[in-house]
């Protein structure tokens, strides 16, 4: 079963939101790539985000809900957790498991 993690979290206070996405970015994207068995990565960012209330959401698929678990308790999960606090309110931080459903695609124009 193809599961991932969604992230939700907010920026440090001392961070403005575009000094929190551009370390996200340059800095902590090449981290999480560096994940034991990450299938894929994506960031989005909210286009207004004090309205959505968080700065940046990730979403990191596995094959499975050990894989996942694995890369999160790994020597890279240490270092993507640690480094998560140089840019990131950790209190803030919701961490979502889910599997995966597709429920019905509709063709893009």
């Amino acid at each position: 079963m193809v599961c991932k993690m969604v992230i939700l979290a907010r920026r440090r206070e001392d961070m403005s939101h575009e000094e929190c996405i551009e370390y996200m970015e340059e800095e902590h994207a090449p981290l999480v790539q560096e994940l034991p068995g990450l299938r894929k990565y994506q960031s989005s960012v909210p286009l207004n985000p004090d309205e959505a209330g968080f700065d940046e959401m990730a979403q990191l698929w596995f094959d499975s809900p050990e894989e996942m678990n694995d890369a999160f308790e790994s020597e890279a999960g240490r270092r993507v957790q640690e480094d998560a606090e140089n840019f990131l309110d950790a209190d803030s931080a919701l961490m979502i498991p889910v599997a995966d459903e597709t429920v019905r695609v509709n063709e893009l124009d």
